[in-house]
């Protein structure tokens, strides 16, 4: 065999190499895409790790623990939490001239001292319009059999603890309160627990300076029912 022989069978054809390199190129191109995606999924995780660790944080102030004081009744079993009022004052001002003056008409309504008798029916009427006005004209009837006069007597008591005034809506409330309850014939008080609906507004309807002295804002119960709380011997019927 000859040199020139030899060498023809050696030679190899360039297409080979060019081949090699496109190859080389494209595994190259693909680890380079696929290192670079990587790359930018681990950019995005670390970003949305540090943004929930930021969430995180942020929100730790809010979950705090908070003593607070529990007023649970022994007559009903009625649990309610009792609020401070700090400085400055959490209870808006408006809601609170509300609820006094929601439970001055409670007072004046429910309160039964012959002495005063006439000052608490006319503080309870000032507050009040419409059918609660109404049903108070025909509670304190001479021909009502349940006149409070006719129940109790000139020596009966019935005096009045509010418990506690929630807002319903703007112009109902919930009041929870007690009454003591003694007749001639009692020995000792009765107490009973209730819960009265209370609907209420403002109206700006004249009215005499004296009144206004009492009624500044024009405050008036415009419907009133009172439910007995617990249940007893007799159910007390709403009035």
């Amino acid at each position: 065999m000859t040199d020139e022989a030899a060498g023809r069978r050696t030679a190899v054809d360039p297409a080979y190499y060019s081949d090699g390199a496109r190859w080389e190129q494209s595994v190259y191109r693909t680890m380079a895409l696929s290192r670079n995606a990587w790359r930018f999924m681990s950019l995005v995780l670390g970003l949305a790790l540090i943004v929930a660790i930021g969430a995180l944080w942020g929100l730790t102030p809010l979950k705090s623990t908070e003593v607070v004081t529990l007023l649970v009744d022994k007559t009903t079993g009625f649990v309610e939490v009792a609020r401070p009022l700090e400085a400055g004052g959490k209870i808006p001002q408006q809601d609170a001239v509300t609820r006094a003056n929601i439970v001055r008409f409670i007072r004046a309504r429910e309160t039964f001292d012959p002495r005063g008798l006439k000052d608490n029916f006319d503080m309870a009427s000032l507050l009040s319009g419409g059918m609660a006005s109404r049903e108070l004209q025909q509670l304190y009837s001479a021909s009502n059999p349940v006149n409070p006069m006719k129940v109790y007597g000139p020596e009966g008591r019935v005096s009045v603890l509010v418990k506690s005034v929630s807002f319903l809506n703007e112009n109902t409330a919930s009041v929870r309160f007690d009454t003591d309850q003694r007749t001639e014939r009692d020995v000792e008080p009765r107490t009973t627990a209730w819960v009265a609906t209370v609907r209420y507004r403002y109206t700006t309807t004249p009215m005499r300076n004296d009144w206004r002295f009492d009624n500044p804002q024009g405050f008036q119960v415009m419907e009133y029912r009172r439910d007995q709380e617990t249940v007893g011997p007799a159910e007390a019927k709403p009035q």
